[in-house]
């Protein structure tokens, strides 16, 4: 079981992460908590992956100032049903996005195995948990170097570059996320 923590800059957030590997993929669970615009949230999100780090399904509790939610994502074949609701606007989707980690982005960064300077344009299923918004997003993904990438978000024209250890988990998202601790756990299956 690999343990990660990231600090949050700007939602002022702590995220404590634990990634499972099993035969089929990949297990995570993840706690965020934070204080932003003074607003106090929690977000518990388990997401599994398959082996080649494409979502399969996932569950994510947002609570801000005591206000709850569920929001469920199953993938059927090629489509995703959303809370019970089948959104053929995910149909292929094979990632999702959830705004307040730097998490997700891990799964198109292992999935891809991009070379050096090779890039590849996605779609994503985005989870904005602030704006309560589950939304299609274009993204781009450019292999920098060995061990950085350049992130471009096509809807909202945002640009960053992130940087990976060396299985692929984001270490820096420069003012967003900083991760400050890795390590090994004992897993309890």
């Amino acid at each position: 079981m690999k343990l990660l923590m990231w600090r949050g800059v700007v939602y002022k957030s702590w995220e404590q992460c634990k990634i499972q590997t099993q035969p089929d993929g990949y297990h995570v669970e993840s706690l965020i908590t934070g204080n932003y615009r003074g607003k106090i949230f929690t977000v518990n999100y388990v997401l599994r992956l398959d082996k080649h780090w494409c979502i399969q399904n996932f569950e994510i509790h947002p609570e801000i100032d005591s206000t709850g939610d569920l929001i469920k994502g199953i993938k059927v074949g090629d489509e995703w049903e959303i809370n019970g609701t089948v959104r053929p606007e995910f149909k292929g989707l094979l990632y999702i996005d959830i705004s307040l980690t730097p998490f997700t982005n891990s799964l198109p960064i292992n999935n891809l195995m991009l070379m050096v300077d090779q890039s590849f344009k996605i779609g994503v299923i985005y989870i904005d948990i602030f704006h309560k918004d589950i939304r299609r997003v274009n993204q781009r993904y450019t292999r920098k170097s060995k061990d950085e990438y350049f992130y471009e978000n096509y809807d909202s024209n945002f640009i960053s570059p992130i940087s990976v250890d060396r299985n692929g988990i984001v270490r820096s998202y420069p003012n967003l996320f900083e991760l400050v601790r890795e390590g090994i756990g004992k897993n309890n299956e």
